[in-house]
C-alpha cells in the first residue's frame, strides 16, 4: 500500500516538473532552461561545503528542480510572475562562491543563473560610474574599467568568479576595502524586480534626502526582498601609483597597535591585512601563541604624492611598534597570490562535482569567523576565543584583522571531525561577539549558515524584516529560508 502511494507521489512530481519545464521553456526559450541532470550537478551547492561546521548537513548538495537563465529584466519579471502563480520558489545564483549558503537551492525550487545577464551597459568616465547587469563578473568589469583609466575598487578573493549581483546581495568586502569600502558602499542605484513582479528603479545619485534610501533595502539582503537585475556603481580613478609593504611583528598585539595608530591619524591604506599564522602542529602537540608569526600587509594607492606620504607614515608607525620591514618582494608575493584561493576553489568544483564529490576536505574539519566589534575590545575577544578553542581541542590556524582594526577574523581546524563540536564552538564565538556589542559577520552575509543566530543579532529588528517579507513577498517565492525568512518562520 505504502509503495503504491510513493509511486503515485513520484508520478505526480514528475508530471508537475514536466509541466513547469514546458511553461518555463515557453517563457524563455529551450536554450535558457536546464533540466538535464548532467548539467544540474553544477548547481548543487555554492561555497558552503560539508567540511564546515554547518549542522543541517542533509541540505547540502541538493539538486534544484531546474535552472533558468534569463537574458533581460523583462524575462526576470516574467519568471517572478510565473513563480507567484505556481507557488514555486526562486533562488538567485551568481558565481556560486557565497560561503553561507545564500544561493543554495532545494529540490523544489527553481534556480536563476545570471550568467546571460552579463552586459556592461555604460561606463561614464566623467561621472565615475558603471552601469551593469547583475551577471557581470567582477574581474571582467575591472578589466573594462582599466581600459577607461578607472578601477572598480571592490577586490574580493573571488574577483574572477563572483558577479555584481551576488557581491551586492552579500555586501561583500575585498582586499582594497580599506580605501574603497564594501561592495554595497559603491552602489549608487539599482534596478530590482520585486517579489510580485513590479520593477523598482532607484535614482543613481551619491546623496538624496527624500526619505529612507530604498537602495539600501536590497544591499546585503540576499535576494529575499527583490532580485537585482541592474546596478549603477560608483567607480574610481585608476591609481597613479601603488606601493606594497610587508612588516613582521613580534606579536599580534603590537601589529594591532600599529593598525590602531594608523586609524587614529586618519591613514587608510587600500590594502590592510594583519595575519597571525600558527604553524601546523605536530601529531599529539598543539601550536601556541608564542609560536605564531604575525605579518602586516599594506597597500597604498592613489596619486603619487599621497602614496609617498602614506608609505612613509605607515612604515614609521610600524617600526615604532616593533615591526620589521620584510621588503617589497614579500609584499608583492602576497599581492599577486591574493586571488589564487579562488582558482583552487574552481578547480575543486570542476574536478569533484562530476564525480559526485561535494568537498575535497574531510567533513566538519574546519571553519572560520569574520566578526566586527569595537577596536578596543579586539584583544579581549581574541584571548577569550583562543581559550575556548583550546578547551574544546580545536586548533586555531590563523587570527587576523582585515581593512580596519574593528574587523577580526579567525580560522579553526577540527581534528576530531565532530560536527556538533565545531558548530557549537562557532556559535559560542559568534554569541561572544554579540554580547560584547559586536556583529557576527562583516563580509559574507547570513544565508542559511548563520540564520539561526540572526534573531539574536537583530533583536526586535528581525520582526521588521519578517514584516517586510510578508508585505513584499506574501507567497514567499524569493529565496525563502535565507536571512531567517521563509514561510516556516513566524
Amino acid at each position: 500500500m505504502r509503495a503504491t502511494r510513493i509511486a503515485r507521489i513520484k508520478e505526480y512530481t514528475m508530471a508537475r516538473l514536466e509541466h513547469d519545464i514546458a511553461a518555463l521553456t515557453a517563457l524563455l526559450g529551450p536554450t535558457q532552461v536546464i533540466s538535464d541532470p548532467s548539467q544540474l550537478i553544477w548547481y548543487r551547492l555554492d561555497g558552503l561545503r560539508p567540511s564546515r561546521g554547518y549542522r543541517d548537513r542533509q541540505r547540502l548538495g541538493v539538486t534544484p528542480r531546474c535552472v533558468v537563465r534569463p537574458r533581460s529584466t523583462a524575462e526576470v519579471q516574467a519568471l517572478v510572475q510565473w513563480a507567484n502563480a505556481q507557488q514555486v520558489a526562486l533562488v538567485p545564483y551568481g558565481g556560486g562562491t557565497g560561503l553561507m549558503g545564500g544561493a543554495m537551492a532545494d529540490g523544489e525550487s527553481v534556480l536563476i543563473d545570471f550568467r546571460d545577464m552579463a552586459r556592461i551597459l555604460a561606463i561614464r568616465r566623467d561621472d565615475r560610474q558603471a552601469v551593469v547587469q547583475s551577471g557581470v563578473v567582477l574581474g571582467t568589469l575591472e578589466e573594462a574599467l582599466r581600459a577607461e583609466g578607472l578601477t572598480l575598487g571592490h577586490d574580493p578573493w573571488t574577483l574572477g568568479i563572483a558577479m555584481v549581483g551576488g557581491a551586492i546581495s552579500t555586501d561583500g568586502m575585498g582586499y582594497r576595502g580599506g580605501q574603497y569600502g564594501s561592495m554595497g558602499e559603491q552602489v549608487l542605484g539599482l534596478e530590482v524586480v520585486l517579489p510580485q513582479g513590479e520593477i523598482l528603479r532607484t535614482r543613481a545619485v551619491p546623496k538624496s534626502s527624500t526619505g529612507p534610501d530604498l537602495t539600501q533595502l536590497f544591499i546585503g539582503a540576499e535576494g529575499v526582498f527583490g532580485i537585482i537585475t541592474e546596478a549603477t556603481l560608483h567607480v574610481f580613478p585608476a591609481p597613479e601609483a601603488r606601493v606594497l609593504l610587508a612588516v613582521a611583528f613580534p606579536a599580534f598585539a603590537q601589529g594591532l597597535a600599529a593598525v590602531q595608530e594608523m586609524a587614529a591619524v586618519g591613514l587608510r591604506p587600500a590594502l590592510l591585512e594583519l595575519d597571525e599564522d600558527y604553524p601546523a602542529p605536530m601529531a599529539g602537540s598543539r601550536a601556541t601563541v608564542d609560536e605564531a608569526h604575525t605579518t602586516l600587509y599594506l597597500g597604498c594607492e592613489g596619486f603619487q604624492e599621497l602614496v609617498a606620504a602614506q608609505r612613509a607614515r605607515a612604515l614609521a608607525i610600524c617600526l615604532r611598534h616593533g615591526g620589521k620591514d620584510l621588503g617589497e618582494t614579500t609584499a608583492r608575493e602576497f599581492w599577486e597570490e591574493r586571488h589564487r584561493i579562488a582558482e583552487r576553489f574552481q578547480q575543486d568544483r570542476f574536478r569533484n562535482l562530476p564525480r559526485g564529490i561535494l568537498d575535497s576536505r574531510p567533513e566538519a574539519s574546519f571553519d572560520y569567523i569574520h566578526v566586527a566589534l569595537p577596536a578596543s575590545l579586539v584583544l579581549t575577544y581574541r584571548e577569550r576565543a583562543l581559550a575556548l578553542c583550546r578547551a574544546r581541542d580545536l586548533t586555531v590556524t590563523q587570527c587576523g584583522i582585515w581593512t580596519r582594526p574593528e574587523l577580526f577574523s579567525m580560522a579553526l581546524h577540527n581534528p576530531s571531525g565532530d560536527r556538533e563540536i565545531l558548530a557549537d564552538t562557532i556559535d559560542a564565538l559568534l554569541t561572544f561577539v554579540q554580547d560584547m556589542g559586536g556583529s557576527m559577520e562583516y563580509c559574507h552575509g547570513v544565508g542559511v549558515r548563520l540564520a539561526h543566530l540572526l534573531p539574536r543579532e537583530l533583536g526586535v529588528g528581525v520582526h521588521l524584516l519578517r514584516g517586510l517579507k510578508r508585505m513584499l513577498d506574501p507567497n514567499s517565492v524569493l529565496n525563502p529560508g535565507k536571512l531567517a525568512l521563509g514561510p516556516e518562520v513566524s
